[in-house]
C-alpha cells in the first residue's frame, strides 16, 4: 500500500488564505520564504503562482480579481472552481499565523526531498557493482542541500538573527582562522576551474563560444577530459541556453556524445513552448527558481549562454546595471555552485560592456578566430587564452588552438587541440587590432619588455613593422608573399 508523500493540506490552504486576507503584507513575506514548488497539491501551486503574479504586477488582489485571473487563464476549473477560491478566504479567521503555516509547508517539503534522496541512494547501492564513494558523495551533497533549504528563510532559523549577534558569532581572529577546519574547494576541470567559481568565455560572433561551453559541459558531466583539462569526477551541469534552436543543440550534444542525466538543459524555445515564459536572469524570481533547481537537484555548474540573450533590461555599459545579476552570482558562489557566463566581444576585441563584471570573477577566457589563417577550414577553429588568470593556480595556463569537426556521415564531433606558441597569439592580437605595446602587454598579462622582444623577432622575420605612431602592424609585403 503506497503511503502519500509528507504534506499538509491545511497548512498550504492556510498560507493561501492568509495571502488573500492580507495580500499587501503577507504575499511579500511568503515570496521571501517559499515558492510554488513548496506546495504538494497542484491546485495550491497554481493559485499561489497566480497570486504572486498579480502582486508582482501591482494589481489589486481579492476574491474577485484572483478568481477572474484564474478564469482568464483557463485554470479556474482545474483548481476546484470559484467555490474553492472563496473557501480559501474563509479558511483561516486571520492572517496573523502565516509564519506558522509557512514553517509547516517548508518542513513537509523537506521531508519529501529526504524521501526522494533516500530512494536515489537505494537505487545507487542496488546497482552492480555499487559505487560506494559516489553514493556517499551524492548523499552528503544532497542532504546538505536539503538541510540548507529547510533552514533558509524559515522564521525560527539563524537567518533571523540580528546583525550584531551574527557578527559576534562570525568574526574570527587570525589565530582562529588558522585553526579553522575548512573544506577545500573541489577542482572541477583542470587546475583552473573549481567549485564556486564564476568565469567568462567571450569572443566575436561565430567564433565557437557555444562549442567550447558545450564541450566543457560534456567533460564536467561525464568526468571526462577536454584537451589537457581533466574533470576529476562527474558533476551535474545546468546549461541555460538563450539562443540556440533545440534541434541544433541536440545535434551538437549527440555529436559530442553528451548523453548523460548529469547534463540538464533549460532551452529558451522549449521553455516558451511549454509554459509561455521568457527567461530573464536579471529577474529575481527567475534567479530564485534557478538557485532552487540547483540546490534541489545537486547541480554544481551553471552555464549561461549567453548574457545578451538571457539578461533583459540591463544596460551593458552601466556598472550599476550589473547589480541586477551580481548579488545572485555571489549567492551561488556561497552555495558552491560554479557559473560560466558566455558573452560577446565588442568591435575592439575586448569583452563587451562594463568592466565591473570582471571584478569578482575567478577567470576570463577569450576565444580568437584561428580559422581564417588555417589551411583546413572545416568546422570550428579557435585559440583560447586567459585574459584574467585563474585564481585557483599559480601556474600559467598556456593558450591552445582547438579544432572541432563534425563528421557528415555519422554526426560525430572530433576535437583536436595543441598548445599554441605565445608569439602566434601575439600576432593574432595585432591582426585583431590590438597594436599598442602597453595594450598588448595588458592583454597578454606580460611586461612591455616581453612584448618588445617578440615584436623585434617578428620584425626581423619580416612579419611585422612599426608605424610612426609607435604601433605595430602586419607587414603587408610579407602577407602577400
Amino acid at each position: 500500500m503506497n503511503q502519500a508523500a509528507p504534506h499538509s493540506i491545511e497548512a498550504e490552504q492556510g498560507v493561501l488564505g492568509s495571502m488573500l486576507i492580507s495580500p499587501r503584507e503577507k504575499i511579500a513575506e511568503c515570496v521571501e520564504k517559499i515558492g510554488e514548488e513548496y506546495f504538494y497539491v497542484p491546485a495550491h501551486r497554481t493559485i499561489y503562482s497566480v497570486l504572486v503574479d498579480l502582486w508582482n504586477a501591482g494589481k489589486p488582489i481579492d476574491i474577485i480579481t484572483s478568481t477572474q485571473e484564474l478564469r482568464d487563464r483557463d485554470l479556474l476549473e482545474s483548481v476546484g472552481g470559484a467555490g474553492f477560491v472563496t473557501s480559501l478566504f474563509t479558511f483561516v479567521p486571520t492572517s496573523a499565523n502565516v509564519e506558522y503555516y509557512i514553517d509547516i509547508v517548508r518542513e513537509k517539503r523537506a521531508l519529501r526531498e529526504v524521501e526522494a534522496a533516500a530512494r536515489e541512494c537505494l537505487q545507487r547501492v542496488s546497482q552492480r557493482p555499487p559505487d560506494i564513494a559516489k553514493t556517499l558523495s551524492f548523499a552528503a551533497g544532497r542532504f546538505a542541500a536539503i538541510e540548507h533549504n529547510s533552514k533558509n528563510g524559515s522564521v525560527d532559523t539563524e537567518a533571523k538573527k540580528k546583525w550584531g549577534d551574527a557578527l559576534n558569532e562570525s568574526v574570527v581572529t587570525a589565530v582562529e582562522l588558522h585553526d579553522l577546519k575548512l573544506a577545500p574547494r573541489e577542482k572541477l576541470l583542470g587546475d583552473w576551474f573549481s567549485e564556486g567559481d564564476c568565469g567568462f568565455l567571450f569572443a566575436a560572433r561565430g567564433t565557437g563560444k557555444t562549442w567550447l561551453a558545450l564541450a566543457m559541459a560534456q567533460a564536467l558531466s561525464t568526468g571526462g577530459k577536454l584537451g589537457d583539462w581533466k574533470a576529476p569526477a562527474p558533476v551535474k551541469v545546468l546549461y541555460v541556453d538563450g539562443e540556440m534552436p533545440p534541434d541544433l543543440m541536440r545535434d551538437r550534444c549527440d555529436g559530442l556524445e553528451a548523453r548523460t542525466d548529469n547534463l540538464q538543459f533549460l532551452n529558451h524555445e522549449i521553455l516558451f513552448e511549454r509554459t509561455g515564459k521568457v527567461l530573464n536572469i536579471a529577474d529575481s524570481e527567475a534567479q530564485r527558481a534557478i538557485t532552487a533547481r540547483c540546490m534541489n537537484t545537486g547541480v554544481k555548474v551553471v552555464i549561461l549562454d549567453n548574457l545578451s540573450t538571457l539578461a533583459s533590461g540591463m544596460k551593458e555599459n552601466e556598472a550599476d546595471s550589473w547589480e541586477l545579476v551580481n548579488p545572485w552570482l555571489l549567492d551561488l558562489r556561497r552555495r558552491k555552485v560554479a557559473v560560466v557566463i558566455v558573452h560577446h566581444a565588442g568591435r575592439s576585441g575586448e569583452m563587451r560592456g562594463t568592466s565591473k563584471r570582471e571584478d569578482s570573477v575567478f577567470w576570463i577566457i577569450a576565444l580568437d578566430d584561428a580559422k581564417k589563417n588555417a589551411d583546413d577550414k572545416r568546422g570550428t577553429r579557435f585559440v583560447t587564452r586567459f585574459t584574467k588568470a585563474s585564481r585557483n593556480t599559480q601556474e600559467e595556463i598556456p593558450p591552445y588552438e582547438w579544432h572541432l569537426v563534425t563528421n557528415n556521415a555519422n554526426g560525430k564531433v572530433s576535437i583536436s587541440h595543441e598548445q599554441t606558441q605565445t608569439q602566434e597569439v601575439f600576432m593574432q592580437l595585432i591582426t585583431d587590432g590590438v597594436t599598442d605595446c602597453a595594450d598588448l602587454a595588458e592583454e597578454m598579462k606580460v611586461s612591455k619588455g616581453a612584448i618588445s622582444k617578440w615584436a623585434k623577432k617578428m620584425m626581423d622575420a619580416g612579419r611585422l613593422k612599426k608605424t610612426n605612431r609607435k604601433r605595430y602592424e602586419l607587414n603587408d609585403d610579407s602577407e602577400r608573399g
